[in-house]
Protein backbone atom coordinates (compact mmCIF):
# COMPACT_ATOMS: atom_id res chain seq x y z
CA UNK A 1 0.00 0.00 0.00
CA UNK A 2 1.20 3.24 -0.58
CA UNK A 3 1.50 6.16 1.92
CA UNK A 4 -1.23 8.87 1.66
CA UNK A 5 -1.00 12.03 1.55
CA UNK A 6 -2.29 14.13 4.04
CA UNK A 7 -5.79 16.07 3.65
CA UNK A 8 -6.63 12.34 1.47
CA UNK A 9 -7.57 8.95 1.47
CA UNK A 10 -7.23 6.50 -1.10
CA UNK A 11 -10.99 3.93 -2.21
CA UNK A 12 -9.87 0.68 -2.89
CA UNK A 13 -12.21 -0.99 -5.08
CA UNK A 14 -12.44 -4.95 -4.10
CA UNK A 15 -14.23 -6.77 -6.60
CA UNK A 16 -16.31 -9.59 -5.43
CA UNK A 17 -14.37 -10.02 -2.23
CA UNK A 18 -12.83 -8.30 0.31
CA UNK A 19 -9.03 -7.10 1.61
CA UNK A 20 -8.33 -5.97 5.06
CA UNK A 21 -5.94 -2.76 4.55
CA UNK A 22 -4.67 0.10 5.83
CA UNK A 23 -3.72 3.19 4.69
CA UNK A 24 -0.37 4.40 5.91
CA UNK A 25 -0.08 7.25 8.14
CA UNK A 26 -3.94 7.85 8.73
CA UNK A 27 -5.64 3.76 8.93
CA UNK A 28 -8.44 5.13 6.85
CA UNK A 29 -10.07 2.50 3.86
CA UNK A 30 -12.94 2.43 2.56
CA UNK A 31 -13.67 -1.16 1.34
CA UNK A 32 -16.41 -2.05 -1.49
CA UNK A 33 -17.86 -5.20 -2.71
CA UNK A 34 -18.43 -4.40 -6.41
CA UNK A 35 -20.56 -7.09 -7.81
CA UNK A 36 -21.99 -7.86 -11.38
CA UNK A 37 -25.02 -10.16 -11.30
CA UNK A 38 -24.50 -12.90 -13.62
CA UNK A 39 -22.03 -11.22 -15.44
CA UNK A 40 -18.14 -10.44 -15.74
CA UNK A 41 -16.15 -7.25 -15.79
CA UNK A 42 -15.72 -7.10 -19.34
CA UNK A 43 -16.83 -3.38 -20.28
CA UNK A 44 -17.46 -2.25 -16.88
CA UNK A 45 -17.14 1.52 -15.55
CA UNK A 46 -16.55 3.23 -12.53
CA UNK A 47 -16.38 6.70 -12.58
CA UNK A 48 -15.10 9.02 -9.85
CA UNK A 49 -16.95 12.20 -9.69
CA UNK A 50 -15.33 15.17 -7.30
CA UNK A 51 -17.79 18.16 -6.41
CA UNK A 52 -19.93 17.57 -9.73
CA UNK A 53 -16.44 17.04 -12.21
CA UNK A 54 -15.44 13.96 -13.17
CA UNK A 55 -12.55 13.15 -12.01
CA UNK A 56 -11.25 9.23 -12.83
CA UNK A 57 -12.64 6.61 -14.62
CA UNK A 58 -11.61 3.24 -14.08
CA UNK A 59 -11.75 -0.14 -16.09
CA UNK A 60 -12.19 -2.73 -13.73
CA UNK A 61 -11.35 -5.82 -15.97
CA UNK A 62 -8.35 -3.60 -17.39
CA UNK A 63 -6.54 -2.48 -14.44
CA UNK A 64 -6.13 -2.00 -10.44
CA UNK A 65 -8.12 0.89 -9.13
CA UNK A 66 -6.88 2.90 -6.57
CA UNK A 67 -8.07 6.63 -7.17
CA UNK A 68 -7.28 8.92 -4.46
CA UNK A 69 -9.89 11.10 -2.72
CA UNK A 70 -9.25 14.35 -0.43
CA UNK A 71 -11.01 15.37 2.48
CA UNK A 72 -13.66 18.39 2.21
CA UNK A 73 -15.14 17.26 -1.09
CA UNK A 74 -18.57 15.59 -2.25
CA UNK A 75 -18.11 12.88 -4.45
CA UNK A 76 -20.13 10.32 -6.60
CA UNK A 77 -19.17 6.47 -8.28
CA UNK A 78 -20.52 5.52 -10.85
CA UNK A 79 -21.13 2.09 -11.25
CA UNK A 80 -22.00 0.91 -14.89
CA UNK A 81 -21.88 -1.47 -17.59
CA UNK A 82 -23.92 -1.70 -21.12
CA UNK A 83 -27.15 -3.70 -20.78
CA UNK A 84 -26.70 -3.06 -16.78
CA UNK A 85 -28.49 -0.84 -14.33
CA UNK A 86 -26.22 1.96 -13.18
CA UNK A 87 -25.75 2.21 -9.73
CA UNK A 88 -24.68 5.62 -7.75
CA UNK A 89 -22.99 6.10 -4.40
CA UNK A 90 -22.62 9.16 -2.78
CA UNK A 91 -19.80 9.77 -0.49
CA UNK A 92 -18.43 13.13 1.90
CA UNK A 93 -15.52 13.69 3.13
CA UNK A 94 -16.24 16.75 4.78
CA UNK A 95 -16.51 18.22 8.49
CA UNK A 96 -13.74 15.50 8.90
CA UNK A 97 -11.71 17.14 12.19
CA UNK A 98 -7.68 18.01 11.68
CA UNK A 99 -6.89 16.04 14.45
CA UNK A 100 -8.62 12.59 13.90
CA UNK A 101 -8.12 12.54 10.63
CA UNK A 102 -5.27 10.36 11.22
CA UNK A 103 -7.39 7.89 13.19
CA UNK A 104 -9.14 5.07 12.31
CA UNK A 105 -11.92 5.65 9.90
CA UNK A 106 -12.45 2.73 8.02
CA UNK A 107 -16.06 1.87 6.40
CA UNK A 108 -17.37 -0.23 3.96
CA UNK A 109 -20.07 -0.84 1.59
CA UNK A 110 -21.36 -3.24 -0.95
CA UNK A 111 -22.84 -2.58 -4.72
CA UNK A 112 -24.14 -5.01 -6.51
CA UNK A 113 -25.72 -4.28 -10.65
CA UNK A 114 -28.16 -6.06 -12.23
CA UNK A 115 -29.24 -6.95 -15.78
CA UNK A 116 -31.43 -4.34 -17.60
CA UNK A 117 -34.43 -5.92 -18.50
CA UNK A 118 -37.23 -3.99 -20.83
CA UNK A 119 -40.72 -2.62 -18.85
CA UNK A 120 -38.87 -2.70 -15.52
CA UNK A 121 -39.08 0.91 -14.07
CA UNK A 122 -35.20 2.14 -13.07
CA UNK A 123 -36.21 6.09 -12.28
CA UNK A 124 -35.04 5.65 -8.66
CA UNK A 125 -31.50 4.46 -10.06
CA UNK A 126 -31.18 7.89 -11.24
CA UNK A 127 -30.09 9.17 -8.14
CA UNK A 128 -27.83 7.89 -5.62
CA UNK A 129 -28.61 4.17 -3.47
CA UNK A 130 -26.67 5.37 -0.57
CA UNK A 131 -25.26 8.40 0.87
CA UNK A 132 -22.07 8.46 3.21
CA UNK A 133 -20.97 11.20 5.06
CA UNK A 134 -19.04 11.98 8.51
CA UNK A 135 -21.01 12.19 11.61
CA UNK A 136 -19.37 14.63 14.04
CA UNK A 137 -21.51 12.96 17.13
CA UNK A 138 -20.73 9.64 16.50
CA UNK A 139 -16.48 10.46 14.97
CA UNK A 140 -17.27 7.82 12.15
CA UNK A 141 -18.55 7.80 8.59
CA UNK A 142 -22.23 6.19 8.37
CA UNK A 143 -24.75 6.45 5.68
CA UNK A 144 -27.70 8.49 5.63
CA UNK A 145 -30.40 6.05 7.43
CA UNK A 146 -33.13 9.27 6.64
CA UNK A 147 -32.09 9.34 3.00
CA UNK A 148 -32.44 5.39 2.73
CA UNK A 149 -35.65 5.29 4.26
CA UNK A 150 -36.89 7.63 1.55
CA UNK A 151 -36.03 5.26 -1.18
CA UNK A 152 -36.78 2.02 0.25
CA UNK A 153 -40.12 1.82 -0.95
CA UNK A 154 -39.08 2.15 -4.46
CA UNK A 155 -36.42 0.31 -4.05
CA UNK A 156 -38.64 -2.91 -2.96
CA UNK A 157 -41.37 -2.17 -5.39
CA UNK A 158 -37.92 -2.52 -7.98
CA UNK A 159 -36.93 -5.55 -6.97
CA UNK A 160 -40.71 -7.14 -7.12
CA UNK A 161 -41.02 -5.97 -10.49
CA UNK A 162 -37.87 -7.06 -11.54
CA UNK A 163 -37.83 -10.57 -10.60
CA UNK A 164 -41.10 -11.33 -11.81
CA UNK A 165 -40.21 -9.45 -15.44
CA UNK A 166 -36.33 -11.55 -14.78
CA UNK A 167 -38.32 -14.38 -14.46
CA UNK A 168 -40.73 -14.15 -17.83
CA UNK A 169 -39.12 -11.00 -19.80
CA UNK A 170 -36.75 -10.85 -22.64
CA UNK A 171 -33.83 -8.67 -22.33
CA UNK A 172 -33.77 -5.36 -23.83
CA UNK A 173 -32.87 -4.78 -27.00
CA UNK A 174 -29.40 -4.84 -27.74
CA UNK A 175 -29.47 -2.17 -30.69
CA UNK A 176 -31.98 0.17 -29.37
CA UNK A 177 -29.77 0.03 -26.22
CA UNK A 178 -26.96 1.24 -27.82
CA UNK A 179 -28.83 3.89 -30.44
CA UNK A 180 -30.29 4.99 -26.53
CA UNK A 181 -26.81 5.30 -25.14
CA UNK A 182 -25.47 6.85 -28.76
CA UNK A 183 -27.98 9.57 -28.14
CA UNK A 184 -27.47 10.07 -24.37
CA UNK A 185 -23.85 10.64 -25.11
CA UNK A 186 -25.01 12.76 -27.83
CA UNK A 187 -27.02 14.69 -26.00
CA UNK A 188 -24.38 14.98 -22.84
CA UNK A 189 -21.74 16.40 -25.23
CA UNK A 190 -24.17 18.60 -26.11
CA UNK A 191 -24.93 19.58 -23.10
CA UNK A 192 -21.32 19.65 -21.95
CA UNK A 193 -20.36 21.93 -25.07
CA UNK A 194 -23.26 24.30 -24.14
CA UNK A 195 -22.23 24.86 -20.50
CA UNK A 196 -18.62 24.94 -21.35
CA UNK A 197 -19.47 27.87 -24.60
CA UNK A 198 -21.87 29.41 -21.19
CA UNK A 199 -18.76 29.47 -19.12
CA UNK A 200 -16.63 30.59 -21.33
CA UNK A 201 -18.98 33.63 -22.13
CA UNK A 202 -19.22 34.35 -18.90
CA UNK A 203 -15.43 34.71 -18.57
CA UNK A 204 -15.36 36.77 -21.51
CA UNK A 205 -18.22 39.08 -20.13
CA UNK A 206 -16.28 39.34 -16.65
CA UNK A 207 -13.05 39.92 -18.53
CA UNK A 208 -14.76 42.56 -20.70
CA UNK A 209 -16.67 44.30 -17.71
CA UNK A 210 -12.90 44.14 -15.55
CA UNK A 211 -11.08 45.56 -18.95
CA UNK A 212 -13.85 48.29 -18.67
CA UNK A 213 -13.94 49.10 -15.24
CA UNK A 214 -10.29 49.02 -15.23
CA UNK A 215 -10.37 51.49 -18.56
CA UNK A 216 -13.24 54.19 -16.63
CA UNK A 217 -10.97 53.98 -13.64
CA UNK A 218 -8.00 54.86 -15.24
CA UNK A 219 -9.77 57.57 -17.15
CA UNK A 220 -11.07 59.19 -13.66
CA UNK A 221 -7.48 58.77 -12.29
CA UNK A 222 -6.10 60.66 -15.55
CA UNK A 223 -9.49 62.98 -15.29
CA UNK A 224 -8.46 63.71 -11.89
CA UNK A 225 -4.60 64.18 -12.12
CA UNK A 226 -5.58 66.55 -14.81
CA UNK A 227 -7.96 68.54 -13.06
CA UNK A 228 -5.40 68.28 -9.92
CA UNK A 229 -2.45 69.34 -12.18
CA UNK A 230 -4.63 72.50 -13.71
CA UNK A 231 -5.39 73.35 -10.30
CA UNK A 232 -1.99 73.39 -9.87
CA UNK A 233 -0.95 75.21 -12.55
CA UNK A 234 -3.62 78.04 -11.70
CA UNK A 235 -2.48 78.35 -8.22
CA UNK A 236 1.11 79.04 -9.23
CA UNK A 237 0.28 80.91 -11.36
CA UNK A 238 -2.37 83.03 -9.30
CA UNK A 239 0.79 82.95 -6.82
CA UNK A 240 3.49 83.74 -9.65
CA UNK A 241 0.97 87.06 -10.67
CA UNK A 242 0.31 87.83 -7.14
CA UNK A 243 4.26 87.59 -6.03
CA UNK A 244 4.86 90.28 -9.18
CA UNK A 245 2.69 92.05 -8.31
CA UNK A 246 3.94 92.25 -4.55
CA UNK A 247 7.18 92.52 -5.95
CA UNK A 248 6.37 95.26 -8.50
CA UNK A 249 4.54 97.25 -6.12
CA UNK A 250 7.49 97.30 -3.44
CA UNK A 251 9.73 98.16 -6.25
CA UNK A 252 7.87 100.91 -7.12
CA UNK A 253 7.46 102.22 -3.41
CA UNK A 254 11.22 101.56 -3.56
CA UNK A 255 11.79 103.47 -6.53
CA UNK A 256 9.56 106.50 -5.34
CA UNK A 257 10.69 107.18 -1.77
CA UNK A 258 14.30 107.25 -3.46
CA UNK A 259 12.89 109.91 -6.20
CA UNK A 260 11.40 111.64 -3.38
CA UNK A 261 14.59 111.34 -1.28
CA UNK A 262 16.64 112.70 -4.70
CA UNK A 263 14.30 115.16 -5.32
CA UNK A 264 14.55 116.31 -1.70
CA UNK A 265 18.36 116.47 -1.46
CA UNK A 266 18.08 118.24 -4.83
CA UNK A 267 15.61 120.88 -3.94
CA UNK A 268 17.89 121.40 -0.74
CA UNK A 269 21.46 121.16 -2.48
CA UNK A 270 19.85 123.80 -5.10
CA UNK A 271 18.00 125.98 -2.48
CA UNK A 272 21.61 126.09 -0.19
CA UNK A 273 23.69 126.64 -3.16
CA UNK A 274 21.44 129.66 -4.24
CA UNK A 275 21.64 131.08 -0.45
CA UNK A 276 25.27 130.75 -0.71
CA UNK A 277 25.55 132.24 -4.11
CA UNK A 278 23.40 135.45 -2.92
CA UNK A 279 25.10 135.63 0.59
CA UNK A 280 28.16 135.68 -1.51
CA UNK A 281 27.10 138.15 -4.28
CA UNK A 282 25.25 140.69 -1.10
CA UNK A 283 28.62 140.47 0.87
CA UNK A 284 30.50 141.15 -2.04
CA UNK A 285 28.30 143.68 -2.87
CA UNK A 286 28.32 145.31 0.69
CA UNK A 287 32.35 145.26 0.84
CA UNK A 288 32.69 146.42 -2.87
CA UNK A 289 30.21 149.35 -0.94
CA UNK A 290 31.95 149.21 1.95
CA UNK A 291 35.57 150.01 0.08
CA UNK A 292 33.94 152.28 -2.32
CA UNK A 293 32.13 154.42 0.53
CA UNK A 294 35.78 154.51 2.56
CA UNK A 295 37.68 155.35 -0.55
CA UNK A 296 35.23 158.05 -1.65
CA UNK A 297 35.07 159.25 2.08
CA UNK A 298 38.86 159.07 1.77
CA UNK A 299 39.14 160.85 -1.20
CA UNK A 300 37.05 163.47 0.56
CA UNK A 301 38.20 165.69 2.91
CA UNK A 302 34.81 167.15 4.34
CA UNK A 303 31.41 166.05 2.78
CA UNK A 304 28.46 167.66 3.37
CA UNK A 305 26.52 165.19 5.89
CA UNK A 306 23.22 166.10 5.01
CA UNK A 307 24.35 164.68 1.06
CA UNK A 308 26.10 161.77 2.58
CA UNK A 309 22.67 161.12 4.60
CA UNK A 310 20.69 161.32 1.52
CA UNK A 311 23.17 159.42 -0.38
CA UNK A 312 22.87 156.96 1.67
CA UNK A 313 19.46 156.46 2.44
CA UNK A 314 19.18 156.44 -1.35
CA UNK A 315 21.21 153.85 -1.54
CA UNK A 316 20.17 151.71 1.22
CA UNK A 317 16.33 152.34 -0.37
CA UNK A 318 18.16 151.00 -3.94
CA UNK A 319 19.51 148.49 -2.12
CA UNK A 320 16.00 147.36 -0.44
CA UNK A 321 14.09 147.74 -3.78
CA UNK A 322 17.31 145.29 -5.08
CA UNK A 323 16.65 142.75 -2.63
CA UNK A 324 13.12 143.00 -2.66
CA UNK A 325 13.31 142.41 -6.88
CA UNK A 326 15.68 139.44 -5.86
CA UNK A 327 13.57 137.89 -3.51
CA UNK A 328 9.94 137.82 -5.96
CA UNK A 329 12.41 136.79 -8.35
CA UNK A 330 13.23 134.16 -6.58
CA UNK A 331 9.65 133.50 -5.70
CA UNK A 332 8.67 133.40 -9.44
CA UNK A 333 11.41 130.85 -10.11
CA UNK A 334 10.33 128.56 -7.44
CA UNK A 335 7.11 128.53 -8.59
CA UNK A 336 7.81 128.31 -11.80
CA UNK A 337 10.13 124.88 -10.73
CA UNK A 338 6.95 123.65 -9.07
CA UNK A 339 5.00 123.84 -11.77
CA UNK A 340 7.75 121.72 -13.72
CA UNK A 341 8.46 119.15 -11.17
CA UNK A 342 4.39 119.03 -10.93
CA UNK A 343 4.46 118.14 -14.80
CA UNK A 344 7.06 116.15 -14.99
CA UNK A 345 5.47 114.27 -12.31
CA UNK A 346 2.16 114.13 -13.46
CA UNK A 347 4.08 112.58 -16.90
CA UNK A 348 5.37 110.39 -14.90
CA UNK A 349 2.62 108.69 -13.15
CA UNK A 350 0.85 108.81 -16.63
CA UNK A 351 3.38 106.60 -17.86
CA UNK A 352 3.56 104.47 -14.84
CA UNK A 353 -0.62 103.78 -15.49
CA UNK A 354 0.24 102.97 -18.90
CA UNK A 355 2.75 100.62 -18.32
CA UNK A 356 0.68 98.99 -15.82
CA UNK A 357 -2.25 98.53 -18.15
CA UNK A 358 0.33 96.92 -20.70
CA UNK A 359 1.88 95.12 -17.92
CA UNK A 360 -2.09 93.33 -17.26
CA UNK A 361 -2.85 93.30 -20.39
CA UNK A 362 0.00 91.14 -21.61
CA UNK A 363 -0.76 88.73 -18.71
CA UNK A 364 -4.26 88.33 -19.39
CA UNK A 365 -3.47 87.41 -23.16
CA UNK A 366 -0.76 84.75 -21.58
CA UNK A 367 -3.50 83.26 -19.13
CA UNK A 368 -5.78 83.30 -22.20
CA UNK A 369 -3.12 81.32 -24.53
CA UNK A 370 -2.31 78.43 -21.69
CA UNK A 371 -6.37 78.11 -21.26
CA UNK A 372 -6.78 77.39 -25.05
CA UNK A 373 -3.43 75.20 -24.65
CA UNK A 374 -4.91 73.12 -22.15
CA UNK A 375 -8.50 73.33 -23.86
CA UNK A 376 -6.75 71.71 -26.89
CA UNK A 377 -4.59 69.20 -25.06
CA UNK A 378 -7.80 67.90 -23.15
CA UNK A 379 -9.78 67.56 -26.72
CA UNK A 380 -6.86 65.55 -28.46
CA UNK A 381 -6.40 63.37 -25.01
CA UNK A 382 -10.63 62.93 -25.60
CA UNK A 383 -10.32 62.38 -28.86
CA UNK A 384 -7.46 59.61 -28.76
CA UNK A 385 -9.34 57.55 -25.88
CA UNK A 386 -12.55 57.63 -28.02
CA UNK A 387 -10.20 56.45 -31.05
CA UNK A 388 -8.89 54.15 -28.68
CA UNK A 389 -12.21 52.84 -27.23
CA UNK A 390 -13.79 52.19 -31.20
CA UNK A 391 -10.85 50.03 -32.19
CA UNK A 392 -10.54 47.93 -29.32
CA UNK A 393 -14.86 47.71 -29.75
CA UNK A 394 -13.82 46.99 -33.02
CA UNK A 395 -10.97 44.39 -32.28
CA UNK A 396 -13.59 42.83 -29.95
CA UNK A 397 -16.59 42.24 -32.37
CA UNK A 398 -13.67 40.61 -34.79
CA UNK A 399 -12.69 38.22 -31.88
CA UNK A 400 -16.72 37.63 -31.12
CA UNK A 401 -17.55 37.21 -34.48
CA UNK A 402 -14.28 34.79 -35.40
CA UNK A 403 -15.04 32.36 -31.92
CA UNK A 404 -18.94 32.21 -32.93
CA UNK A 405 -17.78 30.97 -36.22
CA UNK A 406 -15.15 28.83 -34.98
CA UNK A 407 -18.34 27.02 -32.44
CA UNK A 408 -20.72 27.00 -35.28
CA UNK A 409 -18.04 25.30 -37.49
CA UNK A 410 -17.55 22.70 -34.16
CA UNK A 411 -20.98 22.34 -33.62
CA UNK A 412 -21.77 20.89 -37.52
CA UNK A 413 -18.95 18.44 -37.37
CA UNK A 414 -20.62 17.60 -33.96
CA UNK A 415 -23.63 17.31 -35.16
CA UNK A 416 -22.26 15.41 -38.62
CA UNK A 417 -20.77 12.69 -36.35
CA UNK A 418 -23.63 12.22 -33.95
CA UNK A 419 -26.11 11.42 -37.43
CA UNK A 420 -22.95 9.25 -38.62
CA UNK A 421 -22.99 7.51 -35.47
CA UNK A 422 -27.30 6.82 -35.86
CA UNK A 423 -26.35 5.74 -39.08
CA UNK A 424 -24.06 2.94 -38.25
CA UNK A 425 -26.11 2.34 -34.79
CA UNK A 426 -29.30 2.03 -37.58
CA UNK A 427 -27.29 -0.06 -39.99
CA UNK A 428 -26.52 -2.41 -36.57
CA UNK A 429 -30.20 -2.88 -35.46
CA UNK A 430 -31.40 -3.89 -38.92
CA UNK A 431 -28.80 -6.33 -39.28
CA UNK A 432 -30.34 -8.54 -36.29
CA UNK A 433 -31.92 -11.76 -37.82
CA UNK A 434 -35.30 -12.18 -38.82
CA UNK A 435 -35.37 -14.90 -36.19
CA UNK A 436 -34.95 -12.53 -33.21
CA UNK A 437 -37.30 -10.27 -34.90
CA UNK A 438 -39.66 -12.93 -34.61
CA UNK A 439 -38.97 -13.89 -31.08
CA UNK A 440 -38.91 -10.36 -29.84
CA UNK A 441 -42.63 -9.96 -31.28
CA UNK A 442 -44.01 -13.13 -29.67
CA UNK A 443 -42.09 -11.68 -26.18
CA UNK A 444 -43.25 -8.51 -26.72
CA UNK A 445 -47.07 -9.49 -27.34
CA UNK A 446 -46.73 -11.61 -24.02
CA UNK A 447 -45.33 -8.85 -21.92
CA UNK A 448 -47.74 -6.37 -23.37
CA UNK A 449 -50.47 -8.42 -21.53
CA UNK A 450 -48.64 -9.20 -18.99
CA UNK A 451 -48.01 -4.99 -18.77
CA UNK A 452 -51.66 -4.68 -18.90
CA UNK A 453 -52.59 -6.75 -15.97
CA UNK A 454 -49.63 -5.57 -13.88
CA UNK A 455 -48.84 -2.00 -14.68
CA UNK A 456 -52.13 -0.60 -15.52
CA UNK A 457 -54.22 -2.58 -12.79
CA UNK A 458 -51.50 -1.56 -10.23
CA UNK A 459 -51.47 2.13 -11.18
CA UNK A 460 -55.50 2.63 -11.25
CA UNK A 461 -57.46 3.95 -14.21
CA UNK A 462 -56.04 7.33 -16.08
CA UNK A 463 -56.89 10.24 -14.97
CA UNK A 464 -55.74 12.34 -17.02
CA UNK A 465 -53.54 12.36 -20.65
CA UNK A 466 -51.71 15.25 -22.30
CA UNK A 467 -49.51 14.76 -25.53
CA UNK A 468 -47.11 16.92 -27.28
CA UNK A 469 -45.04 17.05 -30.33
CA UNK A 470 -41.36 18.15 -30.29
CA UNK A 471 -40.04 18.88 -33.39
CA UNK A 472 -35.83 18.48 -33.35
CA UNK A 473 -32.93 18.78 -36.05
CA UNK A 474 -32.58 14.92 -36.73
CA UNK A 475 -35.82 13.85 -34.80
CA UNK A 476 -39.49 14.39 -33.64
CA UNK A 477 -40.92 13.53 -30.01
CA UNK A 478 -44.10 12.59 -29.07
CA UNK A 479 -44.30 12.98 -25.33
CA UNK A 480 -47.47 11.36 -23.81
CA UNK A 481 -48.23 12.01 -20.13
CA UNK A 482 -50.42 9.74 -18.44
CA UNK A 483 -52.00 10.35 -14.95
CA UNK A 484 -53.38 7.46 -13.28
CA UNK A 485 -54.81 7.32 -9.85
CA UNK A 486 -51.57 5.69 -8.03
CA UNK A 487 -48.73 6.81 -10.59
CA UNK A 488 -47.99 9.24 -13.12
CA UNK A 489 -45.74 7.93 -16.40
CA UNK A 490 -44.42 9.73 -19.31
CA UNK A 491 -44.05 8.36 -22.49
CA UNK A 492 -41.52 9.55 -25.37
CA UNK A 493 -41.82 7.97 -29.39
CA UNK A 494 -38.52 9.07 -30.63
CA UNK A 495 -38.36 9.38 -34.73
CA UNK A 496 -35.03 9.82 -36.28
CA UNK A 497 -35.17 11.59 -40.28
CA UNK A 498 -32.81 8.13 -41.29
CA UNK A 499 -36.07 6.00 -39.66
CA UNK A 500 -35.20 4.52 -36.74
CA UNK A 501 -38.50 4.67 -33.94
CA UNK A 502 -37.43 4.22 -30.12
CA UNK A 503 -39.95 4.34 -27.14
CA UNK A 504 -39.24 5.05 -23.66
CA UNK A 505 -41.62 5.48 -20.33
CA UNK A 506 -39.75 7.59 -17.44
CA UNK A 507 -36.92 6.88 -19.76
CA UNK A 508 -36.95 3.29 -19.56
CA UNK A 509 -36.81 1.43 -23.13
CA UNK A 510 -40.29 -0.05 -23.77
CA UNK A 511 -41.77 -1.66 -26.64
CA UNK A 512 -44.31 0.20 -29.61
CA UNK A 513 -46.87 -2.66 -27.97
CA UNK A 514 -46.46 -1.43 -24.48
CA UNK A 515 -46.11 2.03 -25.65
CA UNK A 516 -49.30 2.11 -27.60
CA UNK A 517 -51.29 -0.24 -24.69
CA UNK A 518 -49.87 2.08 -22.03
CA UNK A 519 -50.70 5.60 -23.78
CA UNK A 520 -53.98 4.02 -25.44
CA UNK A 521 -57.42 6.48 -24.03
Amino acid sequence: MLPMPKNSFRLLLILLFFVSAEAAGQNLAILIKFNVDGGNFNETKVTVTENGKEKEVFSPAKSKMIPELEFDKNYLITFSKPGYITKRVEISTQKVPEDIREADLDFDFAVEIFEQYEGVNTVIFNQPVAKWFYDTQEDEFTYDTDYTKSIRSALINFEKEYEEVKKSGPKIDAAALAAKQAEETRLADEAKAKAEEEKRKVAEAKTAEEERKRLVEEKRLADEKLQKEEAERAQQLANDEKAAAAAKLEEEEQRQAQLKADEDERKNLKAKTEEEKRLAKVKAEEEKRLSDLKAEEEGRNTADLKADKERKAAIKAKLEDAERARKKAELEAEMKQSKLEAAEEAKRREQLEKEEIERRQKEADLRRAEEERMAAEQAAETEKRQIAETAKAEADARKQASENAAFEEDRKKKAKAAFEAQQRAQAQAESVSEAQKRDRSEAMAKMEEERKSLSIKDAGDVVSRTEEVIEEVNRTITQVTVSRERMTYVYKKVAYNWGGVYYFRDDDSITNGVFKLETAD
